[in-house]
């Protein structure tokens, strides 16, 4: 890339000042002396290849959006919601895990969209805190955590079985007692190995645990599908060909 000799800041001066009208116009200290405040406050000269401040100020909404903030910033943005985000490649991406502790001249926004289970987290938190204790609020958390390929519902059981009503044992009824403000969470987890499914399976509990009301009583019921044609047929979503690895 090439660059003006002398800083295009020069422009603004009166003419007097400018290239041409100086007693000295082949050195023209003016010219080079104004460099340095272009790279500080426009960037991109010769001097360094980095953004000036100009930019940086048109484009800070970026550094508060989820999905287009550098890695960098995704603790600190966490922080602004209460949110503690998961300190591992499957939450934080591989790229936004590289990125978060190395070293760069400037931290700049994404230059496009990038979609990790924290960015969404942070997009998606606040709305979630209002819906905290309750049902819908409870399987969006488990949901945005578990990833697209996981099915998960809730079942409640407030109610005893009653002749001409609609239920159905497991969903909404139970047979025999259980326990007061009981419900259960249902999965349905296709993980490719034995330590992918454990690993789901103690978030999600950590998840429940942490987000339930503390009076309530849960079961979570966890089952990995397996290929069995209109039940679980769509390869790699809701189901695998071979089955787990056990490692």
């Amino acid at each position: 890339m090439s660059y003006p000799e002398y800083s295009k800041y020069t422009q603004y001066l009166p003419r007097i000042f400018q290239k041409g009208n100086t007693e000295d116009s082949e050195d023209y200290f003016l010219g080079r002396f104004l460099k340095a405040f272009e790279q500080i406050l426009s960037g991109g000269t010769e001097l360094q290849e980095t953004v000036g401040i100009e930019k940086l100020l048109n484009e800070f909404d970026l550094y508060l959006d989820p999905d287009r903030t550098p890695p960098q910033f995704l603790e600190w943005l966490a922080g602004w919601v209460a949110l503690e985000l998961e300190d591992t490649a499957d939450f934080f991406g591989t790229e936004d895990k590289e990125l978060k502790n190395s070293l760069q001249n400037q931290v700049l926004p994404l230059e496009q969209p990038r979609k990790t289970i924290n960015r969404q987290m942070i997009g998606a938190i606040v709305q979630l805190y209002k819906k905290r204790g309750t049902c819908n609020g409870l399987l969006e958390y488990l949901q945005l955590y578990a990833g697209d390929e996981t099915t998960i519902s809730i079942n409640e059981f407030q109610e005893t079985a009653r002749i001409g009503n609609k239920r159905e044992v497991g969903q909404n009824t139970m047979v025999g007692s259980s326990s007061p403000c009981f419900f259960s969470v249902n999965a349905i987890i296709p993980a490719h190995s034995r330590s992918m499914l454990n690993n789901k399976v103690a978030l999600m509990r950590r998840v429940i645990e942490n987000e339930k009301p503390f009076y309530t009583n849960y079961k979570l019921n966890v089952e990995i599908p397996a290929l069995r044609i209109g039940v679980y047929s769509k390869v790699g979503r809701e189901t695998l060909v071979g089955g787990m690895i056990e490692d």
